[in-house]
This record gives C-alpha cells, sequence and structure tokens, in this order.
C-alpha cells in the first residue's frame, strides 16, 4: 500500500492527528512508540513528493510528533 497524505490523516490506534494551520500533527499515542518510529522512518522515507515531514521530538531523542504538509496546493479556481 502507498503511503499518502490521505491515509496519514485518518489516523490508528499508534497515533492522533491534529490539524494545524500549513498541514497536520502527528502525534504519538502512549504505549505505541514503537509503532509510531516505525511510522515515522516511513513517512520521512517518502517525504517529497506530495508532501513534507518533519520529526519534531519531546524531552528525548525519540520523535514523538511529526508534522505532515502537503506540497501542492489544490487551488478550487484558476487565478488566471
Amino acid at each position: 500500500m502507498a503511503l499518502t497524505l490521505d491515509t496519514l490523516l485518518e489516523g490508528s490506534p499508534a497515533y492522533g492527528v491534529v490539524d494545524a494551520r500549513d498541514g497536520a500533527v502527528l502525534f504519538r499515542r502512549p504505549g505505541h512508540e514503537a509503532a509510531f518510529e516505525a511510522l515515522a522512518a516511513e513517512v520521512l522515507d517518502a517525504s517529497g513528493e506530495a508532501f513534507e515531514a518533519i520529526p519534531l521530538t519531546g524531552d528525548g531523542p525519540r520523535c514523538d510528533r511529526l508534522f505532515v504538509a502537503p506540497l501542492r496546493e489544490h487551488r478550487s479556481f484558476d487565478p488566471r
């Protein structure tokens, strides 16, 4: 299955999603540290063509939040 921004924004038992101004923040749920870290690594590898991902950390070296944002803005009108 291809990793897309739409599927990431659905959330999962391992992480929740919070809407942010220009994207969304994926946050790790307690007890799902390994699953979230595996997801974060996959998201960072897939980042670049359709979306950008930036790891965010809390108090330690582990990623506990991930900011994701679309790279291409879909306009509802033609600006010409």
